[in-house]
């Protein structure tokens, strides 16, 4: 049983959660603690005594995102006598003196795993573990599931090592117990995330595959949909790639960081990877899981990127064809050995390339979105949109938070469904559709 905090009311906490699903999860964990220990969460800003931010430090515009929610929070602070402010998360992992000198009104900075310690500071006593449980921030219906934490990829852009540690991943039977949970709780779509799913079980003892652990996943009664998220280009196996072909609930989508597909570039983003290697893994995947939904990213403007070298990506964008493109403009972080490197593209040209990047996927998008009208596809409802009569759904080829959407209308729609719809337009990157009676 959670004990009761020794305050004649319980705190009401809001909190506010940045950055990745990996820090989703964090929060979703940290409210679930909180409310354990009697804590009353969810509450708005105005209403509560307690805000928390939960940071994220991955990239420059990130850590400035970060900054403007905390100052803001601190004016919120100022407003009335006795609210406190917490900050956690990857900004105070990475950068926490920074944080004390640009912020000193905070009550207290904890990391990433401080989370006993910040229920303390909130006033409350600690709970049995086996009263706790994650409180989601998503609809009702979706969850991501993490499988693993830290890195060992050592990619030398990347700061989520020196943030997060080494790769580590959850036992299996832990998993397990959580997204079984997910689904009594009325869980039917579970994302499985981690810094690189695709190693995991390699630090485990029996050593296990992914696609162990998604076999076990998939028999789990309720998921209706199973969606590998931030699959590692150099460590897929063809296990990994049969379990598309044997579980029915896997649904075929992957995705699949490439960052960049020049072998320069790839070597000095340190990725283990060749273009060779990219190529003939999307082919192996295209030919093995027919009408398999490709997303992947890529990093503009690397140290020494040369105009030929962005050329030839666009060129292999505009032949491969991906469903989903995320492209980034390159960050100098400091203590990464990228960031010591020579040859800093201009920050003008790395923007120009950003734009025509991102409008040749946009003209492909626009060709695919325009040869599925009138096809039929089954969505999830996720809940009404702004315009009236209009629900956002998705295909299973659509991540919550990083992919487009399909904007539904139908009669007697609620969340959480499964519903059988027709594809009737488009408007750039969302489909339009209508239910099926």
């Amino acid at each position: 049983m959670a004990k009761k905090s020794e305050s004649s009311r319980a705190p009401r906490v809001h909190l506010a959660s940045l950055g990745c699903a990996k820090n989703l999860v964090d929060s979703e964990r940290l409210l679930g603690r909180l409310a354990a220990a009697g804590a009353i969460v969810g509450a708005p800003v105005d209403e509560a005594d307690v805000a928390i931010v939960n940071t994220c430090g991955f990239i420059a515009p990130a850590r400035e995102e970060s900054l403007d929610v905390i100052h803001e929070y601190v004016a919120w602070r100022r407003e009335a006598s006795g609210r406190r402010l917490f900050v956690m998360g990857c900004l105070v992992a990475r950068s926490s003196e920074e944080l004390r000198a640009l912020a000193p009104e905070v009550d207290g900075f904890f990391g990433i795993d401080d989370h006993a310690a910040l229920v303390r500071a909130v006033g409350l006593a600690e709970t049995d573990p086996e009263d706790e449980g994650r409180l989601l921030l998503t609809p009702h219906h979706t969850a991501y599931l993490r499988i693993s934490d830290g890195c060992d990829n050592r990619c030398s852009y990347c700061t989520i090592p020196s943030i997060r540690g080494p790769f580590r991943s959850r036992p299996m039977d832990e998993i397990l117990r959580e997204a079984s949970d997910l689904a009594a709780f009325g869980v039917r779509e579970v994302n499985v995330i981690g810094q690189d799913t695709s190693l995991y079980g390699v630090d485990l003892s029996p050593r296990v595959g992914i696609h162990d652990l998604l076999g076990r996943l998939s028999a789990i009664q309720g998921l209706r949909w199973i969606r590998l998220l931030y699959v590692h280009p150099a460590h897929v196996s063809d296990e990994l790639i049969d379990a598309y072909t044997s579980l029915p609930n896997l649904v075929p989508y992957v995705d699949l960081p490439l960052q960049h597909l020049s072998d320069t570039i790839l070597e000095g983003m340190n990725r283990h990877v060749t273009q060779a290697d990219c190529l003939r893994l999307i082919k192996r995947w295209r030919e093995r899981v027919p009408g398999v939904s490709l997303r992947t990213t890529f990093i503009v403007g690397f140290p020494g990127e040369t105009e030929a070298q962005f050329a030839e990506l666009l060129d292999f964008v505009r032949d491969l064809s991906f469903d989903h493109v995320g492209a980034f403009a390159y960050s100098p972080e400091e203590g990464t050995p990228a960031a010591a490197l020579p040859n800093r593209v201009p920050s003008g040209v790395v923007e120009d390339r950003l734009r025509r990047l991102m409008e040749l996927q946009q003209e492909i998008v626009r060709r695919a979105n325009k040869a599925r009208i009138g096809t039929e596809v089954e969505v999830l409802v996720d809940g009404p949109a702004a315009e009236r009569g209009v629900w956002i759904s998705r295909t299973a080829t659509q991540a919550p938070d990083v992919d487009a959407v399909t904007r539904l209308r139908g009669k007697r729609l609620a969340a959480g469904e499964f519903v059988r719809a027709r594809i009737v337009g488009f408007e750039g990157y969302d489909l339009d559709a209508v239910a099926i009676p």
